[in-house]
């Protein structure tokens, strides 16, 4: 039995963290997508930032999940993030030994602009490359391995239309990280797997106060709750939840993922921010 729950249970939080995933344009150029963002990227996106998650169902520990952000570059006048996630399954779970490493390029307005994704096996390290070119309203789809030089070696390639600028699986973590401290209801245009589909953010503004093992009193979050529209991919069914520290650097601390039996947890347990210390929650009366 505890194979058949671990099995469809983590890839959901790969794909939502990854917390949490059409016609063409008559125009030359995609209308932009506002983010509404608050504030400036530059107060959560800091280079070496790297944040450790322990994901769990139930009583059983799945894996972990390390978030990075790796570097910040200038290109033809664009600021560029990247991004990393790897994701690792614990020992011992019957049928599953995942070792996956996803990397999100995006823009200031936390905007994809070119996604990958390393599965190593046994057998070597399979990739899939989406980059998105919003002047022509599509996404190069491409798959391939990855080779010991490190060089990617395609094996198919084709495209797909999209009719708006979109977010990929990891940025979308970044997209939440930066509109949480307002209160919007977003519908975000989000580009998984083959197809463009929408994930809808519920930013409620609301203040909790959230424990981990980590830090010695309670860490005042601001929660908020969100959909992907897209079902039965791995078993998720499309509900998120998350709480975030509610200051400027907004790191995520807890996220809730709703899959077909159940929900999975994924917990920060270790973060490397300079400067950062989690703010202690205030009553308020």
């Amino acid at each position: 039995m505890g194979a058949t729950i671990i099995v469809p249970s983590l890839r959901p939080a790969i794909l939502v963290l990854a917390f949490t995933i059409a016609a063409a344009h008559a125009q030359q150029t995609l209308p932009p997508a506002p983010s509404g963002l608050p504030g400036s990227p530059g107060d959560f996106l800091v280079v070496g930032e790297e944040l450790e998650y322990n994901v769990s169902y139930a009583f059983f520990h799945l894996g972990k999940i390390i978030v990075r952000v790796v570097d910040r570059q200038e290109i033809s006048g664009r600021v560029l993030y990247r991004a990393e996630a790897l994701i690792n399954s614990a020992r011992g779970i019957p049928f599953v030994d995942l070792h996956i490493r996803f990397t999100s390029d995006f823009d200031e307005n936390l905007f994809s602009y070119r996604w990958s994704a390393e599965d190593s096996s046994k057998s070597g390290i399979a990739m899939r490359v989406l980059t998105f070119e919003y002047d022509s309203g599509r996404v190069f789809m491409e798959k391939g391995k990855k080779l010991p030089t490190g060089e990617f070696e395609r094996e198919t390639r084709d495209t797909a239309k999209i009719t708006s600028r979109c977010q990929d699986g990891l940025s979308l973590f970044y997209f939440a990280r930066g509109n949480v401290l307002q209160k919007a209801t977003m519908n975000v245009p989000t580009f998984i797997e083959k197809e463009q589909v929408n994930t809808f953010f519920y930013f409620t503004n609301k203040i909790e106060d959230e424990e981990i093992d980590s830090v010695s009193y309670p860490i005042e979050v601001v929660d908020f709750e969100g959909r992907a529209d897209f079902v039965g991919v791995f078993g998720l069914t499309g509900g998120f939840q998350g709480r975030f520290s509610n200051d400027p650097a907004r790191v995520p601390i807890v996220a809730w993922m709703k899959v077909i039996l159940g929900s999975i947890k994924v917990k920060l347990v270790r973060w490397n921010r300079p400067g950062w210390v989690a703010p202690r929650f205030v009553e308020r009366g």
